[in-house]
């Protein structure tokens, strides 16, 4: 029975955050965002995680970028798998990328489960509609932790996040908006 729940939770969290992909011309402006105001550092101990990473550019932009430890969670092994031909494609494109990739870790995972003590930065690309099943992950954040929400606004967590900036450029569908928060 307990092995038909466990199928059932993985059901319908996909059915919860399907798979929705960060443009990758908006990476470099989240990132500059998280540089300039959020004390990113390249070449630091400092950790990011993608909360249903999918194919993992964001992992795989911030890994080759800043060079942090850059971890995916992801529930559906068939996108962890698509990662993984990415990233194999480009270390053998730009060889020089591969010692930044090796801080690449793919984790086939259902992040609603997950304890997010580790992370300096969090990053999530979520619908409205599932955000009321975030905020017992979100108390799990380390203090000061930023999280980055793409597109959508992270509503009703006062208590636990505070809203520290809004990205907000360009137009029409070349709009980018983000909003950042710190764990309180």
């Amino acid at each position: 029975m307990k092995k038909d729940h466990l199928k059932y939770n993985k059901f319908q969290s996909q059915l919860d955050l399907p798979f929705l992909e960060t443009p990758d011309k908006c990476l470099s402006e989240i990132f500059n965002v998280l540089d300039i105001r959020f004390g990113l550092r390249r070449d630091s101990n400092q950790k990011l995680v993608d909360l249903g990473s999918g194919t993992g550019q964001v992992i795989i932009f911030s890994a080759i970028s800043y060079h942090i430890k850059s971890f995916g969670i992801e529930i559906n092994q068939e996108l962890i798998k698509e990662a993984k031909t990415r990233i194999k494609v480009i270390k053998k494109e730009k060889s020089t990328y591969r010692k930044y990739l090796k801080k690449i870790k793919l984790i086939n995972f259902d992040f609603y489960q997950g304890n997010l003590y580790h992370f300096d930065f969090i990053y999530i690309y979520s619908l409205p509609t599932m955000q009321r099943y975030l905020k017992h992950i979100f108390l799990t954040a380390k203090k000061d932790a930023v999280i980055i929400s793409y597109k959508y606004p992270l509503m009703d967590f006062e208590e636990v996040l505070d809203f520290k900036y809004k990205l907000e450029s360009g137009e029409g569908e070349h709009k980018i908006i983000a909003f950042f928060y710190k764990k309180i």
